[in-house]
């Protein structure tokens, strides 16, 4: 019953909007009843209108029957004008499109909005006036036909400015959404250029400090430090190609973090062990660039190196119904609460919100021991 009733109310509103959806507009039977209501109104207002003009001089007080009398012959031309305004109403969008409509200029779309409720009550008075047999009487008296004929017009001048007020309106409401989406733009390319500075900070203390390891195992260990060079220069180029796109993969970003991971895990020794589990499926699934890899920063420089053995970091990915989560676990010493609420996290959230809306979030848990980030995705 709620889906039927917000159906019409939906028809209800389609009449009186100076704006057609291009999608997703109420069935014909909607429009119908929607029709059939606001004939109903009309009548109603028309048959108490006609009670205080003349309220049946000589008749007994009780005037329930002529009333009803009335409001039977206004139904039906009430009716007729109603129907007859939504089949042009059909016609027209049919020929035209609801797109080729909705970008008339100011000026058209008034005209076609309000032009066509009074092309509708032209062509369905006169019709509803044959159907109901009282023609010859409104043509036999001139003042009848004053009195119509006023009505009409004063019914099309408020539907004119009915309409030319919705359009402003809507005019009005179209320039603020503008307006919200450039806003929304100019946060997304901020936050952007915020990542590119947080990255501009941290990456020279990273390299730095490998290239310093790099250096002083080039006598002792060649081929550890060729490795850890190799995997470096493979970070790095990944890193560089992550910051310049607007989306990668979730697959990039594991890639990404592994290399990561492979570093530190060279300049840690047996103090750093991790776990990158990534299922094939998820590869493919567009997320922001470099959305992993400041978790697993966090998770060794604020969870496991403070620790004296070290400890294990896990990346872990999962989809459920209609949405995805993306872990990074650690068994260190904890986040506090100066860490939870950093630059790093609080640029990811920003971000995350700025692409997704609220419908991405990002939660921090206590593992006991260490923490468990997870970032909750839409699956599409």
């Amino acid at each position: 019953m709620s889906g039927f009733v917000a159906t019409v109310r939906q028809a209800w509103g389609e009449w009186w909007s100076p704006r057609l959806p291009e999608s997703g507009r109420a069935p014909g039977w909607a429009h119908l009843i929607a029709a059939s209501l606001w004939a109903v109104v009309f009548a109603l207002g028309f048959t108490v209108i006609g009670a205080l003009i003349n309220p049946w001089p000589g008749r007994p007080v009780d005037i329930a029957v002529p009333l009803m009398r009335g409001f039977g012959v206004n139904l039906v031309i009430a009716l007729t004008v109603s129907y007859t305004i939504g089949l042009i109403y059909a016609v027209a969008i049919s020929a035209l499109g609801p797109r080729r409509i909705n970008s008339f200029s100011g000026p058209a779309r008034v005209a076609f909005f309000a032009g066509i409720p009074c092309l509708g009550v032209a062509i369905g008075t006169p019709l509803g006036f044959a159907l109901t047999g009282i023609a010859d009487v409104v043509l036999r008296d001139w003042r009848w036909l004053v009195i119509i004929l006023l009505v009409i017009t004063v019914g099309n001048l408020f539907a004119w400015r009915l309409f030319v007020a919705k359009n402003r309106w809507w005019e009005a409401e179209r320039a603020r959404e503008a307006e919200r989406a450039r806003a929304a733009e100019l946060e997304r390319r901020a936050l952007d250029a915020q990542l590119r500075t947080l990255q501009a900070q941290i990456e020279p203390h990273f390299l730095f400090n490998t290239l310093a390891n790099v250096v002083s195992l080039i006598d002792s260990a060649p081929a550890q430090a060729r490795l850890m060079l190799e995997r470096l220069i493979e970070l790095l180029r990944a890193s560089l190609a992550a910051s310049r796109a607007p989306l990668t993969t979730l697959g990039q970003e594991a890639d990404l973090v592994r290399a990561y991971l492979d570093v530190m895990a060279l300049r840690m020794g047996l103090r750093l062990a991790y776990e990158v589990a990534l299922p094939a499926p998820l590869r493919a699934l567009p997320v922001p660039p470099l959305l992993v890899q400041p978790l697993i920063e966090n998770a060794i420089q604020h969870g496991l190196e403070p620790k004296v053995q070290g400890g294990r970091v896990e990346l872990r990915a999962s989809a459920g119904g209609e949405v995805v989560q993306i872990e990074v676990c650690d068994d260190g010493v904890g986040f506090g609460a100066a860490t939870a609420s950093g630059i790093g996290l609080t640029n990811l959230r920003e971000r995350l919100a700025a692409h997704y809306g609220d419908r991405a979030r990002l939660t921090i848990e206590d593992a006991q021991p260490g923490t468990r980030v997870r970032i909750t995705l839409p699956a599409t």
